[in-house]
């Protein structure tokens, strides 16, 4: 068995045998942003996550969470190849150090004060997210995207993180000219008001937008899934896409 196939994480998995597939220099839907670009993204996150709770077990003074700024550059200047050799140990790293973790543990990061569990979620959310960044809506994303999970987990980084770009786009008054339903057939909406961000309703009320289940998570993300894209233009954000949504 491989370090990659010892990984408990099928998102984390995915993403690493998706890279295999591509060239370091290969673009991503991140935009400006490599294969390797993003390969130490999720690499120094792994390491980041990993180091604190090592930290924490080991008793020591909690201590801030180090921006990405400070973390990648480091990663990003490594050849491809010691760099996906990082990416495994250090998610593996991850991995082993959050099991160390009793139930009532908490490790903060990124100002968030996340359990065992939802250190897990977080990781396995960005490992979703960006192996999509990489691929696209191939079998794999679609399903691991379709998990609710992808969504309740967006919902509550959101609130945990208001600093978030991803948050501060949902509590932006112009976003969208009034209430608007991101809706799934048989899930809960998601209901984006105008200055007040988003809410969880059985039945919300708004203009509608329909999507696929594995689009939701994409949107609240900011990402643009590939069916509604506008292929007469070069680039969209997902702004963008909205306010053509809502005008159709």
């Amino acid at each position: 068995m491989t370090a990659r196939e010892g990984l408990r994480d099928e998102a984390m998995r995915e993403f690493i045998s998706s890279l295999s597939r591509l060239e370091a220099t290969a673009p991503t839907w991140c935009s400006g942003w490599s294969a390797h670009d993003l390969t130490a993204h999720v690499t120094a996150a792994a390491q980041e996550r990993a180091n604190l709770i090592e930290e924490y077990v080991a008793g020591k003074p909690a201590r801030a969470t180090r921006s990405w700024e400070v973390r990648e550059p480091p990663f990003r200047a490594m050849p491809d190849a010691a760099l996906r050799e990082r990416l495994v140990e250090h998610a593996a790293r991850f991995e082993s150090n959050v099991a160390t973790l009793k139930d009532d543990d908490s490790i903060l990061y990124t100002g968030w004060a996340m359990t065992a569990e939802r250190l897990r979620m977080h990781s396995h959310s960005e490992a979703v997210l960006h192996r999509w960044d990489l691929v696209g809506d191939d079998g794999i994303s679609v399903r691991l995207l379709s998990d609710p999970a992808m969504v309740s987990h967006a919902l509550a980084a959101f609130e945990a993180l208001p600093a978030l770009a991803e948050a501060q786009r949902w509590h932006r008054p112009n976003l969208v000219p009034g209430p608007v339903v991101l809706r799934c057939g048989g899930r809960h909406d998601v209901v984006v008001t105008p200055g007040k961000g988003l809410s969880a309703a059985p039945n919300g009320r708004g203009a509608v937008i329909e999507l696929r289940t594995h689009e939701l998570p994409l949107v609240l993300w900011g990402r643009c899934p590939m069916r509604l894209r506008d292929p007469n233009v070069n680039a969209e954000t997902i702004e963008d896409v909205l306010r053509r949504l809502l005008d159709a």
